[in-house]
C-alpha cells in the first residue's frame, strides 16, 4: 500500500485507516510504503500492492495542461506510485515478476494514466453522460460485466470524485460502468489480478461486492508466495 501525500511544504505520510482495515478483513497484512524508499526496492518487499485514493493527478502526466482548478497530489507520491504500477504490470527490475495490484479512485485513475490513458480533469465541465449522476458524493448503480474476476451484475457503490477516465489505456479493459456511461472499473486480462475501481470499497465493509473484490486481490497476492 502507498501513503497519501500532503502539500509540498507540509508533506507527510498518512493513510485512512479503512484501507488497512479492509486488507486485514480480507486476510492480508497491510503495510504502508513511504515514498522515501526507492520504488524498485519497495516493489520487492510485498506480495500485492494497493494504490489508495487521493487528490488530483497533474494533467502533465497524460500530456495536457490544467484547464480547471485542481488540488494536486504531491508529485513525489505520484512518481513513486507510477513506478510501482508499471513494475506490477510489466514486471520489476532484476527479473521480478508481475504482481497483483488494486487501485482505488485516484489509484484506478493513475493505473490508467501509467499505461497511456487519459482523464477528464473535471467531470462536471467535460463529461456529458446519458443521465445525471453526482459523482462527487452519494451512491449510484454500476454494471459489472465480462470480467475475469468473480464479480458480475448490478451493484450500488459510493462515489467521491470529480475526475474520471476519459480514454482507457489500451492495455486495460473496462469492467464496470455507471448508468451515465462513465468507466467505474478497469482490469488487465493478462494478469492474475490487476484492477482498479472508481468507488471506495474500503468504506463499505459489509458490502458483498467489496468482500468479493478484496478476497480476489488478497487471494492473488497469496499465490505470489507459492
Amino acid at each position: 500500500m502507498s501513503a497519501d501525500g500532503a502539500g509540498e511544504a507540509s508533506f507527510s505520510f498518512s493513510l485512512r485507516r479503512q484501507y488497512a482495515e479492509a486488507v486485514w478483513r480480507a486476510g492480508g497484512t497491510p503495510l504502508i510504503i513511504p515514498v522515501t524508499i526507492a520504488p524498485e526496492e519497495a516493489y520487492g518487499l510485498f506480495d500485492g500492492i494497493l494504490i489508495p485514493g487521493g487528490d488530483d493527478i497533474a494533467p502533465s502526466y497524460y500530456g495536457e495542461k490544467p484547464k480547471y482548478p485542481l488540488k494536486l497530489v504531491e508529485p513525489a507520491r505520484t512518481d513513486f506510485e507510477l513506478s510501482l504500477i508499471r513494475a506490477a504490470y510489466y514486471g520489476g527490475g532484476g527479473g521480478q515478476r508481475q504482481k497483483p495490484m488494486l487501485g482505488i479512485c485516484y489509484g484506478m485513475q493513475l493505473m490508467n494514466v501509467a499505461l497511456g490513458g487519459t482523464l477528464y480533469q473535471d467531470l462536471d465541465a467535460q463529461f456529458k453522460g446519458v443521465c445525471a449522476i453526482d459523482h462527487r458524493r452519494g451512491m449510484h448503480d454500476i454494471t459489472m460485466e465480462g470480467v475475469s474476476l468473480p464479480v458480475e451484475g448490478r451493484f450500488a457503490v459510493n462515489s467521491s470524485h470529480h475526475q474520471g477516465i476519459r480514454k482507457t489505456a489500451g492495455a486495460l479493459c473496462t469492467m464496470a460502468y455507471s448508468d451515465d456511461g462513465l468507466a467505474e472499473g478497469v482490469y488487465s486480462k493478462e494478469h492474475r489480478f490487476f484492477a482498479g475501481v472508481q468507488w471506495h470499497p474500503e468504506r463499505m465493509p459489509e458490502d458483498a461486492l467489496t468482500g468479493r473484490l478484496l478476497a480476489a486481490f488478497i487471494g492473488a497476492a497469496r499465490l505470489e508466495r507459492k
